[in-house]
């Protein structure tokens, strides 16, 4: 009759390592059973539990003090806006760093990050990486100055603290300039340079980023970001994009929005607003396409109707 095979330790987590198996009084034949599976070299986890992308972090960076998450991976981490193909769920592979380069192995691409200073490292989700400021820098070594300006703007922007719990930016423009003066060889410098030049303190998220950057381009004034707007001695809300001298302003739906309360609330808003004279320009995906078309004809139209006359100050 086969030996019943031993419960792992409830003190493993879901991704652990050879070594904490071992001290937890588990032996290498142990982690041969159907109900574990290896990762990568030294690296397992629990067979049919998911796995988050901390947890692998983790597990990898477990291995000596100088390892550390970065670029995309810590970008992940830390919830800066990231594209999809950048994430580990379409890569499949963690981005992290060591004083020594590595082979990259199944699930790992190994990074050398040089002058590395205790600035530059932060601990999250008992995970080391790299700082805000660093990943940022690092991932303009492959994202697009468009994406780069969205993570500019989410780290610039002033919180809203009864939703966030904290009160200040993550980064200043002037830290994130200093960044850029400090760095004048860094590959993607120039991709940083730019982004800083477009950013903009008050974007809420990559698509009022994006939004903001189609009309802009396509010669439309600059709005002003997620400020209160008034008529009358009247709050109107602040929406996300908005032309005050006109009386017009423009409101992204995502997702957030599907809610039936949700939906209540921007109903009773928008006819506050019409009421006291403002056209609102609500916008969706689609209207992102083709470098913001429709959203820019929808909101010159807009515009014009309130006096515009098609030159931006």
């Amino acid at each position: 009759m086969p030996s019943r095979r031993s419960t792992l330790p409830q003190s493993l987590a879901t991704v652990f390592t050879m070594a904490e198996a071992r001290a937890a009084g588990v032996s290498p034949r142990r982690l041969d059973a159907p109900d574990v599976r290896r990762l990568s070299r030294g690296v397992y986890a629990r067979a049919g539990v998911a796995v988050t992308v901390a947890e692998l972090a983790r597990a990898h960076c477990s291995d000596a003090p100088d390892i550390v998450v970065c670029g995309a991976t810590a970008a992940e981490l830390l919830k800066m806006p990231l594209p999809f193909r950048r994430t580990v769920r379409e890569t499949g592979l963690l981005d992290i760093a060591a004083r020594a380069r590595r082979r990259d192995v199944p699930y790992v691409r190994w990074h050398r990050l040089g002058g590395l200073t205790a600035a530059d490292v932060l601990e999250a989700q008992g995970v080391r990486m790299t700082s805000r400021v660093r990943t940022w820098e690092d991932l303009a070594a492959v994202l697009s100055v468009d994406e780069l300006i969205s993570v500019t703007d989410h780290l610039i922007r002033w919180p809203r603290f009864r939703f966030e719990g904290r009160r200040r930016p993550y980064a200043t423009l002037d830290e994130l300039d200093s960044s850029v003066e400090g760095g004048s060889r860094r590959r993607g410098n120039a991709r940083l340079r730019a982004a800083l030049e477009q950013a903009r303190v008050g974007s809420d998220s990559p698509a009022e980023t994006l939004l903001r950057l189609h009309l802009v381009r396509a010669g439309l004034p600059e709005p002003r970001l997620n400020v209160t707007i008034s008529e009358g001695g009247v709050d109107l809300g602040q929406p996300d994009l908005s032309w005050p001298e006109h009386r017009v302003c423009a409101e992204h739906e995502g997702p957030t929005h599907l809610s039936r309360e949700q939906q209540e609330r921007d109903i009773a808003r928008t006819e506050a607003r019409v009421h006291h004279g403002w056209i609102e320009v609500r916008t969706v995906a689609a209207d992102l396409h083709d470098r913001g078309a429709r959203a820019v004809r929808r909101v010159s139209a807009a515009l014009r109707r309130h006096g515009w006359d098609g030159r931006r100050r």
